[in-house]
C-alpha cells in the first residue's frame, strides 16, 4: 500500500484550480470557439483602382452651352426692351388722288392706251424713328391684269413725318387681252373703272444714330376707283382716299 503524501497531487483527474469541475467535451465534438481568422497584412493607403475622373473635355461643352444660352436669354431680352421702348411701326400709305386722260381701249387690238397720275400719302408714325426709302418701284393693274410700271426717287421721313409723292403711269397699246377689254368696256358704261395700284420699296429704318434692320415694304392698294366722263377718256378719283395695305 502506497503512502499518501498530501503535498502529491492525486493522478487520473485534471487539476481544476479553485475548486471548480468542468468535464471534458466529449470526443469527436468541435471546439466550442470559434477559431479566429487567419492575420491579413494592412497597408496604411489604399487606392481604388475602379475610380472614374470627369471628362474635362465633356465638362469645357456643357460650360459653353450654359454661357451661350445665358447669353442668348440676355440678347434676347435686351431686344425685347428695345422694342418696347421704340415700339416700331411701318409706314402707312394711302392713295389719295387718281386721275386717267386719253384713256382709249381698242377691242380690236385687245390693247390699252392712257396716262394715270396717282399720288400717295406716306406717313412714318414712328416717334423714335426715321425711315429711308430705295429702288421704289410702282405698278397700276386693272384686277389683275398688269397695265404700266414706273419708278419713284429715293427719299426719306423724319419722325412723324408725312410725304406726298406723285407718281406718272403710262401705257400705249398696252395689249390686255379681249376679256379685260370686255370688262372695261363694262365698267365704262357704268362711268366707274377701279385700279390697283402696288408699290415695293427697300426700306431702311434708323434708331438714335444707327440703322436697323432693312426690309422690303410691299403695298398693296386695291379697288381705287374712278369715275369715267361721258366719252370714257377722262376720270378723277371718287370716295375719298384710299387706304393700303403694308407688309414686310
Amino acid at each position: 500500500m502506497a503512502s499518501s503524501d498530501p503535498s502529491r497531487p492525486a493522478t487520473g483527474y485534471p487539476f481544476v484550480p479553485n475548486g471548480l469541475h468542468h468535464p471534458p467535451p466529449p470526443a469527436g465534438s468541435a471546439y466550442p470557439y470559434q477559431a479566429p481568422p487567419p492575420h491579413q497584412p494592412t497597408y496604411p493607403y489604399t487606392y481604388n483602382t475602379n475610380q472614374t475622373y470627369p471628362n474635362q473635355r465633356a465638362i469645357f461643352l456643357r460650360r459653353l452651352i450654359i454661357a451661350l444660352i445665358i447669353f442668348t436669354g440676355i440678347f434676347f431680352t435686351i431686344l425685347f426692351i428695345c422694342w418696347l421702348v421704340i415700339r416700331p411701326h411701318f409706314p402707312e400709305f394711302r392713295v389719295t388722288s387718281l386721275s386717267i386722260s386719253n384713256f382709249n381701249v381698242s377691242s380690236s387690238s385687245s390693247s390699252v392706251t392712257g396716262t394715270w397720275n396717282a399720288r400717295f400719302q406716306v406717313s412714318n408714325p414712328n416717334k423714335k424713328m426715321k425711315i429711308s426709302y430705295n429702288e421704289i418701284q410702282t405698278s397700276i393693274f386693272y384686277k389683275s391684269e398688269f397695265l404700266s410700271q414706273t419708278r419713284i426717287p429715293p427719299f426719306r421721313q423724319g419722325k412723324r413725318n408725312v410725304t406726298d409723292i406723285d407718281v406718272e403711269y403710262g401705257a400705249t397699246s398696252s395689249y390686255i387681252g379681249e376679256r379685260t377689254v370686255n370688262q372695261i368696256n363694262s365698267d365704262e358704261g357704268r362711268r366707274l373703272v377701279s385700279f390697283n395700284l402696288r408699290i415695293v420699296a427697300d426700306a431702311g429704318f434708323k434708331v438714335e444714330g444707327f440703322w436697323a434692320r432693312r426690309r422690303l415694304l410691299r403695298v398693296y392698294c386695291n379697288d381705287v376707283a374712278v369715275g369715267t366722263s361721258g366719252n370714257g377718256r377722262s376720270g378723277n378719283l371718287t370716295g375719298g382716299a384710299v387706304r393700303c395695305s403694308v407688309y414686310a
